[in-house]
């Protein structure tokens, strides 16, 4: 992070809700907006409706930034990536400028062959009509079931309806049409005031489910009013993403479909076109407190959750390890499972950090939040009432101290339970 004079993050009354002790001449105050989302940057539309590839909800949005923009995106490592994703690869790979982004939910157009690629370029060219767009300034995603083709058909009737209906106040509407079986839509916005500009960053996202990113994770949809070179933008979003939704996971599993957008529309006049200026500071900042909000609405959305479980890996030889045994402390089926029963059991976490490589057990501490439970790799007498009383919360946070390095990162992850299965048995069966 460069150049950042201060840290303080508000509600949008004023409350300080975090703040940095580096503080310096000037205060860079990041106010969140209340019920923010999307739509929040000016200059941005959406609309969502019922096109019938589900059996009832809306399955198919509409955004649209117009006017000169800036765009950026990650996407899914998966070998199997989904046809949307591989078009979206190609049209960054040659024009920047993004005014829209289709979004259909309920058929993912993943593992669909040349068939699939021919259905993504086909719903640009709809979108392209209907919205009288240069088919290089669209983008396609889609959720849902695996192996089905896109029906055309329902999607043009859907493109025409939204095309006919867009508006600022649809931003809701369309963070709810683009989820799945997730149980609640995921929305975040903020601002702060830069040069006597007011500068917004708002985005959309959905998942709850094949949550291991190894990129991005899910679907996540940014839209900011600042003007930025795209250069620079691909350097701050890959930054802010590997710090956030590289740092989530909820079952172990990574999709096919993952993808994370941001494009900007210099609505603000705010232009960052410079990595020494002091709003590249101040713009990442506000980007990562986004990513990281949804990110953690993800977890909180876990599919069957009850528990949302932060592990701080500290003292690691690098970054690489202290993820390493993040993750694997993360995926454990058995540690989510005890998470979910209310019971401590470290030995689960001490079996997954040991399936690290290069990892001394005779150094390693286990803190159950500021209690330890487990000193240089052997069993710690504790108080078993309070550790009992503090994994009854729904909260609940690890540190594991490897005494071994200078690096630190933080996972986030969730128990597993009953209604994980449940959920994911019956899947097709999805409304």
């Amino acid at each position: 992070m460069q150049n950042i004079l201060s840290n303080n993050l508000k509600n949008h009354n004023g409350k300080k809700m975090m703040e940095s002790s580096n503080k310096q001449k000037e205060d860079i105050n990041y106010e969140i907006i209340p019920e923010g989302t999307i739509t929040s940057v000016p200059g941005v539309l959406c609309c969502s409706c019922h096109c019938g590839i589900r059996k009832r909800k809306d399955d198919i949005s509409v955004i649209l930034i117009p006017g000169s923009t800036a765009c950026s995106g990650v996407f899914t490592k998966n070998t199997f990536a989904a046809a949307p994703v591989i078009i979206c690869r190609e049209q960054l790979a040659s024009n920047r400028n993004i005014n829209a982004i289709i979004i259909n939910s309920g058929i993912a157009n993943a593992c669909t062959g040349s068939e699939g690629l021919k259905n993504a370029k086909k719903t640009i060219e709809i979108a392209s009509v209907y919205l009288n767009l240069q088919k290089d300034n669209i983008l396609v995603s889609s959720t849902g079931r695996i192996g089905r083709q896109l029906p055309l058909e329902k999607i043009e009737k859907g493109i025409a309806c939204c095309s006919k209906n867009l508006s600022a106040g649809n931003g809701h509407n369309t963070a709810k049409a683009i989820l799945t079986i997730d149980r609640h839509p995921k929305e975040f916005a903020l601002q702060f005031l830069y040069d006597n500009k007011e500068i917004i960053t708002g985005g959309i996202a959905k998942g709850s489910v094949m949550v291991e990113p190894d990129m991005a994770t899910t679907l996540s949809f940014i839209a900011t009013n600042i003007s930025i070179s795209p250069g620079i933008l691909d350097g701050i979003l890959s930054e802010c993403v590997d710090d956030t939704f590289n740092c989530i996971s909820t079952d172990g599993c990574q999709s096919t479909n993952d993808m994370v957008i941001v494009i900007a529309n210099g609505c603000s006049g705010a232009v960052l076109n410079d990595k020494n200026s002091p709003l590249y500071g101040y713009f990442k900042k506000a980007l990562h407190i986004t990513l990281e909000n949804l990110s953690r609405k993800v977890v909180e959305d876990g599919e069957g959750a009850t528990k949302v479980i932060e592990i701080e890996i500290k003292k690691a030889y690098d970054k690489n390890e202290a993820r390493s045994v993040g993750k694997k402390i993360a995926n454990s089926v058995l540690f989510k499972s005890a998470m979910y029963g209310e019971d401590i059991n470290w030995g689960r976490i001490a079996a997954a950090i040991g399936s690290v490589d290069n990892i001394d057990s005779s150094n390693v501490d286990i803190y159950l939040s500021g209690m330890l439970i487990m000193e240089k790799g052997m069993a710690k007498d504790y108080d078993e009432a309070a550790a009992s009383a503090l994994l009854k919360e729904r909260n609940i946070k690890f540190i594991i101290d490897l005494n071994k390095g200078n690096a630190t990162t933080k996972i986030l992850t969730n128990d597993i339970s009953y209604e994980y299965i449940k959920i994911n048995a019956l899947y097709k069966k999805q409304k």
